[in-house]
């Protein structure tokens, strides 16, 4: 029997990206016997990829303007945030996938014909946002055969919609520790292969897991906290992707070594 452990970045397709990405990922999936999702994804897919989303929804509500918005969006390429910059352009096209059917003459129906264009396109965006983040929340358990490793110390707060979109809690209640600190501590031979699959003199991200996986390995009496855990990422996914399944990830590149060193394989669903 195949089975497929699905990441974050597959699931943010299947349920966030309209069109021909969302197929994909979905056709992906439906390849496999047996499809995994652990919750570990959905808090990343919360706190990352939806998060961003729900910032595009509220800033066009707040603004009322298409154009104020993307101003902001550009502001952000010189900042720490530059990620959300990417998301946010992603989330612009899905939106756009949702409503590029309409006509002039639907909009002089919705808005009336002295409307703003600017008004009016920030309004059209704001739309399908909160469609696609209720949507697509609605959905992140349903996108694979089953939910496994569900966290104790992780709450599915659902979002709330006003005027904008209150996401809920998007981080762990780690006290004393991560829920998933005692699997990872009793496999320290798993943790020093992960570690040395890690490129070094590389990226921020490639140096703060392998100071994680450096603290369990070295220090496993140290609490696992919510930030350490973050931080372990991608490596979270090969340490618990079960024996002789298939990681199914847009991000081959960096869970490809960490799989492999474990005995597993990562594999793109294009």
């Amino acid at each position: 029997m195949t089975t497929a452990f699905v990441d974050t970045t597959v699931l943010t397709d299947a349920v966030l990206k309209p069109g021909p990405r969302a197929r994909s990922a979905l056709n992906a999936i439906q390849t496999f016997d047996r499809s995994e999702l652990p919750v570990y994804a959905i808090k990343e897919f919360k706190a990352g990829p939806l998060s961003y989303y729900v910032w595009l929804h509220n800033k066009l509500s707040l603004t009322g303007s298409f154009r104020k918005t993307a101003e902001a969006i550009r502001r952000m390429a010189a900042t720490p945030r530059r990620n959300l910059l990417r998301t946010a352009l992603e989330a612009l096209e899905a939106a756009a996938n949702r409503r590029g059917q309409l006509s002039t003459g639907d909009l002089v129906q919705k808005y009336g014909a002295t409307a703003s264009v600017d008004r009016a396109l920030a309004d059209l965006y704001r739309l399908s946002l909160k469609s696609l983040v209720i949507g697509g929340w609605r959905k992140r358990r349903r996108v694979t055969s089953v939910v496994v490793q569900e966290l104790s110390c992780y709450e599915e707060e659902d979002p709330r919609v006003s005027t904008v979109i209150e996401l809920g809690k998007a981080k762990c209640n780690a006290a004393p520790e991560c829920s998933l600190a005692a699997a990872l501590k009793a496999k320290p031979e798993d943790l020093k292969k992960l570690r040395a699959a890690i490129p070094t003199g590389g990226r921020i991200e490639d140096a703060r897991r392998s100071q994680a996986l450096r603290q369990l390995i070295r220090r496993p009496g140290l609490p696992l906290d919510a930030k350490t855990c973050v931080h372990l990422g991608d490596a979270i996914f090969a340490f618990f992707a079960p024996a002789g399944s298939t990681i199914l990830t847009t991000n081959v590149r960096d869970h490809g070594p960490l799989a492999e060193s474990l005995g597993k394989t990562a594999r793109s669903p294009e």
